[in-house]
């Protein structure tokens, strides 16, 4: 046989034998983010005064049980109420509020995180929607001075309706939740009087 022919055919062989392991090796595809830019969007609907905790991603869920998916982004500000009427959001304070004092133009001032960060909840309901040209309802909001080290999206039923709430642990690891009771924000933690079957949450399926 041919040296040429037989050099030829020795590479082609080699070449079919690594076919496999590149196809192993090959980076898997990632998928795309919902929400690519977290960062610009919160400050085009919130503005300048907030910035995002980069240590907290976005969360989605169906916070108002209307069927359409809303936005939870983590952000600070040291001024929320600032800019609430230049975008048409409204500052919540759902955490004093239980304990009866709930006022945000009051509370604002309060300092209820240590590191001193003026950490936020900013909630956009229904925020893949196109936006409407006169809206009636409040869609978009800031919630102050909830204490939390870790947030999450779980279910909740609530007045016999299934919706999403947001889950928070603090630094003494306590369980709280923030929900939309239809009308307001509200806060309630495991193991208050009266709150615990707010915690008995349905299955995920």
């Amino acid at each position: 046989m041919d040296s040429t022919f037989k050099s030829a055919l020795r590479c082609l062989t080699a070449c079919l034998l690594a076919l496999p392991l590149l196809a192993q090796t090959a980076p898997p595809t990632s998928a795309a983010s919902p929400l690519p830019d977290p960062s610009a969007y919160l400050e085009r609907q919130f503005g300048t005064t907030f910035k995002l905790d980069p240590k907290l991603p976005p969360m989605f869920g169906d916070l108002d049980g209307d069927g359409n998916e809303d936005l939870v982004l983590v952000g600070t500000s040291s001024t929320p109420l600032l800019s609430q009427q230049q975008f048409r959001f409204k500052v919540a304070d759902p955490y004093d509020s239980y304990y009866g004092t709930g006022d945000p133009k009051i509370t604002s001032q309060f300092g209820l995180h240590f590191d001193g960060s003026s950490r936020c909840l900013l909630i956009v309901f229904g925020w893949r929607l196109p936006p409407e040209k006169s809206k009636v309802r409040v869609s978009k909001y800031v919630l102050i001075n909830t204490p939390f080290e870790t947030v999450s999206i779980v279910n909740l039923r609530l007045k016999k309706k299934n919706i999403q709430a947001v889950e928070t642990i603090d630094r003494t690891s306590l369980h709280a939740l923030v929900f939309w009771d239809g009308r307001r924000w509200r806060w309630s933690a495991q193991g208050m009087e009266g709150d615990d079957s707010l915690f008995k949450m349905p299955s995920q399926n």
